[in-house]
C-alpha cells in the first residue's frame, strides 16, 4: 500500500495547493474589501447560511451514524462517526461559549 503513493509528488502538491489557496485568499478578501462587499447584510447572509449548514450537517451525521451501527454494527467506522459526532458537538459548545462571551 504504501508502495503506490507517490511522496514526492504529495509532498510538493500539498503545500504548493496550501499557498495557492492563500494566495487566492487574501487577494480576494484584499478586493472585497476595496469593494465593501463584506457589511453587515454580508454577515448576517452567511451568519444564516452556516446555521443551516449546521443543522443539516448534524442530521447527516445522524442519518450516517445509523446506517452505519445497522448495516456494520460496532466496528471501525462507527468508532469514527462517534468521534466525529464529538468533535462536531463539542466545537458546537465552544463556538457558543465564544459567541456568548464576545456578546
Amino acid at each position: 500500500m504504501n508502495a503506490e503513493f507517490d511522496w514526492f509528488t504529495f509532498l510538493i502538491g500539498l503545500p504548493t495547493g496550501i499557498a495557492i489557496s492563500a494566495i487566492t485568499y487574501f487577494i480576494s478578501r484584499k478586493i472585497g474589501k476595496k469593494k465593501r462587499l463584506f457589511d453587515e447584510r454580508y454577515i448576517q447572509v452567511h451568519t444564516t447560511a452556516r446555521s443551516y449548514s449546521w443543522k443539516v450537517t448534524t442530521a447527516a451525521i445522524l442519518i450516517a451514524w445509523m446506517i452505519i451501527i445497522i448495516v456494520e454494527g460496532p466496528g471501525l467506522a462507527f468508532f469514527i462517526m462517534t468521534g466525529l459526532w464529538v468533535i462536531h458537538i463539542v466545537s458546537y459548545g465552544v463556538g457558543a461559549a465564544v459567541a456568548d462571551k464576545n456578546n
